[in-house]
């Protein structure tokens, strides 16, 4: 029967944030094996932890289980290096990769000049995953035939990745198939080897915008609070930032155009530069944020020791700023961007301008930010029924005709033959009908002459 662990208090912390519910198996793990060693957190060493990551229990491990203790803790240790609880650095452990073939590795120099690291890192995370599956069953890639590659593609589903994952990771390898192909040759073509159908269909999500209530109660506790976290958190709000761009921010990143406040936000997803208005309640955020922390400093958002604002610690506090908002879904970073540009369409600034604010390169993309609110849909469907009561009301009383012409019975079967004759769609429906109206005119023209003599 195994002992309860007595962990650390910031421990316990870091267990009640989202990344640490992820992360408590292999916390736990972690702790009782310092306790079997009898050593102290503060103890850790880089060359401990690589030996945990293989013997974590009592047997060694395997390199995918090593793989997945290295992942759940990454951020743990992130979390204790930030705070000062133990000796190294965390960012320079890197866990040691398994090593690539020549043909890899000179597709990804091939890839170096014209594209991003991000790309290229992501490249041979593929690589690594495919060549590791080769390994274990000892096949060759030149050799690989559609049979054998198609039980790869079971197990990544097996694994419980997502479809976003697998469709990026079969892009990726069928990419360097036909690089293969055309360097070394290969027995299947590579478009038979990862086709079309193999993908996975990515789904396709509505825009999350914040309901009205949740996004000005989460604004009014961001603005309230006193840590600057929060106020980098409103700041995303009111311009649109990705959480990427927000930790880039430089210090002095206010411009002024004509007078006018902007925002210079700097390379981010889409490879480009864009400036965003402020409205006074922004500007008064970027101030705040100036005048706290280390001076100076490059970036506008402080960090621990005047570095670069984390990720996950921009999370944690948005996670407690969002508990008991009245809204369904899980509140995140990008549904602040969701909800700035839907607030800017639903005010009636265009689609174009929103893509130029939002540093989309497509509306398409801008699209998928912005939701059509249900305030929205009520709004228009009541100006359209005005319109439309408009179009077909009679006209008012001072414009009708005197009374007599009103009553006059041949006007008014002239106007029954026009309404027949335009809102019938069928044309021999009506025809019996008109000869009828047509005779009763007759009629009554005959009576309005005898009547006049």
């Amino acid at each position: 029967m195994r002992t309860k662990l007595d962990l650390p208090f910031t421990t316990r912390r870091f267990l009640r944030t989202p990344r640490g519910r992820r992360a408590r198996t292999a916390v736990h793990a972690l702790h009782r094996w310092l306790d079997r060693r009898q050593l102290a957190l503060e103890q850790l060493t880089p060359e401990m932890f690589q030996s945990f990551l293989r013997w974590p229990q009592r047997a060694r491990v395997t390199p995918k289980s090593s793989q997945v203790y290295w992942t759940r803790l990454r951020e743990y240790l992130y979390w204790l290096g930030e705070r000062g609880l133990i000796r190294f650095n965390p960012k320079h452990l890197r866990r040691q990769l398994k090593s690539l073939p020549p043909l890899a590795r000179e597709f990804l120099a091939l890839l170096a000049p014209t594209h991003r690291p991000s790309t290229c890192g992501g490249y041979a995370s593929a690589l690594r995953s495919y060549y590791g599956w080769l390994d274990e069953r000892e096949l060759d890639p030149q050799q690989l035939t559609r049979r054998e590659i198609v039980s790869w593609f079971q197990e990544l589903h097996a694994a419980g990745l997502s479809d976003v994952t697998r469709h990026g990771l079969l892009i990726q390898i069928r990419v360097y198939l036909r690089w293969l192909s055309e360097r070394a040759g290969m027995r299947t073509a590579p478009d038979d080897l990862v086709r079309p159908s193999d993908l996975p269909k990515l789904p396709l999500y509505l825009p999350r915008p914040l309901t009205t209530e949740a996004d000005r109660e989460l604004q009014r506790r961001l603005a309230a609070s006193q840590d600057p976290r929060a106020w980098a958190l409103l700041l995303m709000r009111r311009t649109g930032l990705r959480i990427s761009e927000l930790c880039g921010l430089e210090f002095h990143c206010k411009r002024l155009d004509d007078r006018r406040p902007l925002l210079k936000v700097p390379l981010g997803k889409m490879n480009n530069e864009r400036l965003v208005p402020l409205d006074p309640d922004a500007v008064d955020v970027i101030r705040r944020l100036q005048s706290v922390g280390p001076r100076p400093r490059s970036w506008l958002v402080p960090g621990r020791g005047g570095r670069k604002m984390d990720y996950w610690r921009l999370q944690d506090v948005l996670a407690v700023a969002g508990r008991g908002l009245p809204d369904p879904a899980r509140i995140t970073s990008h549904r602040l961007r969701h909800t700035y540009a839907t607030e800017l369409i639903s005010a009636g600034m265009s689609l174009v301008g929103v893509m130029r604010l939002l540093g989309h390169r497509d509306h398409r993309m801008t699209l998928r930010y912005a939701a059509i609110t249900p305030e929205t849909i009520g709004d228009e469907y009541q100006k359209a029924l005005v319109l439309l009561a408009t179009k077909y009301q009679l006209p008012p009383q001072a414009t009708r005709p005197p009374p007599d012409s009103v009553t006059d019975p041949d006007q008014i079967l002239e106007h029954l033959s026009r309404w027949v004759r335009k809102h019938v769609a069928s044309r021999e429906a009506p025809r019996a009908l008109l000869r009828r109206i047509e005779r009763l005119q007759h009629d009554v023209r005959s009576l309005k002459a005898s009547i006049k003599k």
